[in-house]
């Protein structure tokens, strides 16, 4: 099996969607790069989709796909218009990608993600906190036009709670990480959720 050790937060998840008597189909919104978290999914039996609005990463991990013969089902799509129908997924997340978009924009995206998950299903997403020291500039201008963002969303500890009104909150954590990264220690904040819709 693939290690994905850099999606730690999503074993935790795993787990608990292991727990669940739903069927095991799992969409990821954000899905693209090098190492999809999907294939952790894949490997404990789970039919797997994602989307990612960004092509070059969703392509990237179409190539994964290919040279791992792992069937994940990436395809370009947007977070804030999910295209598939209601209630279609048991599980859904969203790992480092949601705070690349407007305030506004999250708050589309997480309706949507409401609105696909089945009830009794788990979703896990992740917010950067505003005690993040790492991502307070501009993105850089193609990223800008992309999202219709200049920057990352930060949030306060509490006020995403509000996304999840149609949830029971199964585990909410705030982890401080610090990491070597290109030869520096980068130090960042996010706050994770895990729920279960109503």
């Amino acid at each position: 099996m693939r290690a994905i050790i850099w999606a730690t937060p999503l074993y935790e998840f795993l787990r608990q969607c292991n727990t669940s008597s739903l069927e095991k189909t799992v969409l990821d919104c954000g899905a693209g790069g090098s190492t999809p978290p999907l294939s952790l999914f894949y490997q404990h039996g789970y039919r797997t989709c994602g989307i990612d609005i960004y092509e070059e990463a969703w392509k990237e991990a179409q190539r994964f796909c290919v040279e791992n013969d792992m069937p994940l089902n990436i395809v370009g799509g947007d977070m804030r218009d999910i295209p598939f129908p209601d209630e279609n997924f048991s599980f859904v997340y969203s790992f480092n990608a949601i705070d690349f978009m407007t305030k506004p924009d999250i708050a589309l995206a997480m309706r949507e993600i409401t609105r696909v998950l089945k009830p009794g299903g788990l979703c896990y997403v992740n917010f950067l906190s505003v005690d993040d020291q790492e991502s307070w500039d501009p993105f850089c201008k193609t990223a800008a036009n992309r999202l219709k963002s200049e920057r990352f969303s930060h949030f306060e500890d509490c006020e995403a709670d509000a996304f999840f009104e149609a949830y029971t909150i199964q585990r909410k954590e705030k982890r401080w990480i610090e990491k070597l990264w290109e030869g520096r220690i980068l130090k960042q904040a996010n706050i994770g959720y895990i729920a279960e819709k109503h």
